[in-house]
């Protein structure tokens, strides 16, 4: 596998990052100078607002405009603040998607349950949570925001609300994603805590997955 990290800043405002393995784009990274960008920021925030008729929530997060939060992006630990057992939510999401009536088990699978309580019901003026920029703000359009948190490292991605271990989808081969699972969990990881591997940890040593 060929993999290129290409960089152009032919621009003073701009600078462009492109990874490239095996001649198709991977990721693409833009970075303007000329304005501020906060994807990928963590902040507490507190509920200024709700809209129960689209199910979302406006977060004061300290930059001046808004965040959106949609219900879709809301963690199930918070659950609780409405009298919601979030386990019993996932159990019960998963029984349904474990078949389609027919004895053929649906090959699907997430750490986010589908079926979630209202918002109106999670939340309140004043609460205080702790969420992620993941897309910045467009006009007159607040930045996107999430309760799941992702911190990325060299070689994996911290994810507190995931509560186990994975791999990258992009590493298809079975033995691959088996052994790297392996390593992982050969590390003790603390409880609670999910981890996922990244690409670029794929022929990394359990070493080198520790010290990440």
């Amino acid at each position: 596998m060929k993999k290129e990290m290409l960089i152009n800043v032919r621009q003073a405002e701009e600078c462009r990052i492109a990874i490239v393995e095996d001649g198709v784009l991977e990721e693409l990274y833009i970075e303007r100078t000329s304005q501020n960008n906060y994807v990928g920021n963590i902040y507490k925030g507190k509920i200024v607002n709700l809209e129960p008729s689209i199910q979302a929530a406006f977060v004061d997060f300290g930059v001046g405009r808004n965040g959106f939060l949609h219900i879709s992006d809301v963690e199930p630990q918070y659950f609780r603040q409405g009298g919601y057992d979030p386990k019993e939510m996932e159990r019960e999401e998963a029984e349904r998607n474990s078949g389609n009536g027919n004895g053929n088990r649906r090959r699907r699978f997430s750490s986010r349950p589908r079926v979630k309580p209202p918002i109106q019901e999670i939340f309140r003026r004043g609460d205080e949570v702790l969420v992620q920029v993941i897309k910045e703000g467009v006009g007159t359009k607040g930045p996107t925001l999430s309760t799941y948190i992702s911190i990325p490292g060299r070689y994996l991605v911290l994810m507190p609300a995931l509560g186990r271990v994975g791999v990258s989808r992009k590493i298809d081969d079975d033995d691959v994603r088996r052994k790297l699972r392996d390593m992982l969990l050969e590390l003790n990881p603390p409880k609670g805590l999910g981890f996922i591997v990244r690409t670029a940890g794929t022929e990394r040593t359990r070493k080198d997955l520790s010290r990440d």
